[in-house]
């Protein structure tokens, strides 16, 4: 197995994106970088949230075609861009050897997709640890062998606290509670008088 090294990074589930930006623009630290991402969504949010501090970068989901993919990883290799962020299991099959660093926006879901990135990484992996992940960690130290480094940037503000993210009433739903029972609505009276319209009345 290659010998690069391990650690993982805590932070907050609101504070991953910007964690990551900070890392990325630490001079060319982290060129030749492959970031794994959950899902398609959240990759291409953290894509433009990338992108728009002048990082080149690439995407790599499903959708594209085997030939692309290894153009991509190519142009990695090569320095023609700097970051790819891939879906998690869009390069299961793929050799990333040439990579330096794999960083784990989010937890891998196989043991072996794991073992695979840490075999391909030149000089790092790292994985970003939520209060959510504790217990994936735990697994995660027990097929590393070890226990892993916790890093943190000292020129990052972390946040002392999560933070509480309101959710919103759907359309038609009001933040007063839930609503009253229907034994206790009162019905509505239907309309028993004349018709408009035509001028007919009811029967009697």
């Amino acid at each position: 197995m290659n010998q690069c090294s391990q650690s993982v990074y805590e932070v907050y589930e609101h504070q991953k994106t910007d964690l990551l930006v900070h890392l990325l623009l630490q001079e060319d630290a982290w060129e030749k970088t492959v970031i794994f991402v959950r899902n398609r969504e959240a990759l291409h949010a953290l894509n433009t949230e990338i992108s728009q501090q002048g990082i080149l970068t690439e995407t790599l989901t499903g959708n594209k075609k085997p030939e692309a993919r290894e153009r991509a990883l190519a142009d990695l290799k090569n320095g023609i861009t700097q970051v790819v962020l891939a879906t998690e299991t869009v390069l299961r099959e793929t050799d990333l050897t040439g990579i330096r660093r794999v960083i784990q926006y989010d937890f891998h879901e196989l043991d072996q997709d794991y073992l695979n990135r840490l075999a391909s990484a030149s000089e790092e992996i790292t994985t970003f640890v939520t209060q959510t992940d504790h217990n994936q960690l735990k697994k995660l130290e027990e097929l590393a062998g070890m226990e892993l480094e916790r890093k943190s940037e000292e020129d990052f503000v972390y946040d002392r606290q999560p933070k509480n993210i309101r959710v919103q009433p759907k359309k038609g739903q009001s933040n007063r509670g839930k609503s009253k029972p229907l034994q206790n609505k009162k019905p509505k009276l239907k309309n028993k008088g004349p018709r408009g319209k035509t001028g007919r009345t009811r029967k009697r």
